[in-house]
């Protein structure tokens, strides 16, 4: 039996929006701190704490900048931090709008106070999505189990999640949401997300170019 699908529900930094900040860390640090490095440095308390709206900008900059050996004061890391997200990919937005026309559409992002007054002012990223889920906003990171259950409780499918269909970059992030009941998939880019739908039956033949 076919499973329905009641809302779709996507990552945004590596999935909808090009995120360049390992690119941008190694720049500063000519090369010393690498792609593995960069991602453990997101598992620290300090990450933590900024992602879920404990600390300030201010207090992170100054941790991440001792974190990472960085020669910059904090504050022009935090310049730099704030062009770490370039926008959207090609065709991301519209393809948001024609899964919309299908289903329900949310975001849910392990984010921060800097980016998500981007998200809303440069992006409208609250009127592009039915829901917008930020972890700094609801004190919850991917992939804590907690923060998929409030996920679906919100959407209306904390009994039925195998009706949700989550895409996200990290693979620990897609099997917390396996973990949660939901249908999950790796996505890094437009393409792949079509082919995810398309296969899913969410967007037709005829409405998977990203222009659509």
């Amino acid at each position: 039996m076919t499973v329905p699908v009641g809302a779709v529900v996507f990552d945004l930094a590596g999935v909808l929006l090009d995120f360049q900040g390992a690119e941008s860390v190694a720049r500063l640090s000519n090369g010393r701190v690498s792609a593995t490095d960069f991602s453990r440095f997101w598992t620290t308390p300090l990450s933590d704490a900024f992602y879920k709206g404990t600390c300030s900008a201010d207090e992170f900059a100054e941790g991440a900048v001792e974190a990472f050996g960085l020669t910059i004061d904090p504050s022009a890391f935090l310049q730099e931090f704030r062009t770490w997200l370039r926008g959207p990919y090609d065709g991301a937005f519209e393809l948001v709008a024609a899964v919309r026309k299908r289903a329900v559409v949310a975001c849910l992002s392990n984010t921060n106070s800097l980016d998500v007054s981007r998200f809303r002012s440069e992006f409208a990223l609250h009127h592009r999505f039915d829901h917008c889920f930020f972890s700094n906003e609801i004190r919850l990171r991917k992939p804590a189990p907690a923060c998929y259950s409030h996920v679906l409780e919100t959407l209306g499918f904390l009994t039925a999640p195998e009706q949700v269909v989550f895409f996200d970059d990290s693979a620990d992030c897609v099997q917390g949401a396996l973990g949660a009941g939901m249908r999950a998939y790796q996505a890094t880019s437009v393409p792949t997300l079509l082919d995810h739908l398309g296969a899913l039956g969410i967007l037709s033949l005829e409405s998977r170019s990203p222009g659509a």
